[in-house]
């Protein structure tokens, strides 16, 4: 009897694995083809230029770069357009994170702005929201957004990354709804 209901216990067991297999050829899915040309077409068009707040957020950042001895990041147009458009995308898209549903990432991003990078890419991305932060002036603000990277390990690593050389801040702005992204790029 016991092997009976040891053998009914596997065959249940084996009937739920195959409800699991893949159907169809039994071929695993085709991995998703990233592009690396192009950013994503809606969030490029609705991409804005908030400079007052990113230069704001690159002076924060620069001044606990200064203070240590990391050195300045130097502003960078291209990696601009990357960071703005990820804030765009996340915004538009209603997702957060490094990689967008098409399963671009912040490399990608780069190589799309920047055909042929070969460097070093980091990234680090924010939403903070609420009355209190709509109302901020634009330096508080940011100093508040850095004081928050800061306190993250994962995020002050990559502010304190002294191969990291360059950087682009993009900001998505929804009523009180900030999406912040900062982009970095070394050799």
């Amino acid at each position: 009897m016991r092997r009976i209901a040891a053998a009914g216990i596997a065959i249940a067991a084996l009937a739920a694995l195959v409800g699991c297999a893949p159907q169809g050829s039994g071929a695993p899915p085709k991995l998703q083809e990233v592009n690396l040309t192009s950013l994503p077409v809606q969030a490029s068009a609705a991409a804005q230029d908030h400079p007052a707040l990113s230069a704001a957020i690159l002076k924060e950042i620069n001044s606990y770069r200064e203070a240590n001895n990391l050195g300045r990041l130097a502003p960078d147009a291209k990696l601009q357009r990357a960071a703005a458009v990820h804030a765009a995308d996340m915004e538009l898209r209603g997702f957060f994170g490094h990689f967008n549903p098409d399963a671009q990432g912040p490399r990608e991003r780069v190589l799309a702005v920047k055909p042929g990078f070969t460097g070093r890419v980091a990234e680090n991305i924010q939403v903070v929201e609420g009355t209190s932060y709509g109302s901020m002036s634009e330096t508080a603000l940011a100093a508040a957004m850095v004081e928050k990277w800061i306190e993250s390990p994962m995020h002050r690593k990559n502010i304190r990354a002294p191969e990291m050389t360059d950087s682009g801040i993009g900001i998505a702005r929804q009523g009180n709804r900030v999406v912040a992204v900062q982009v970095f790029a070394g050799p």
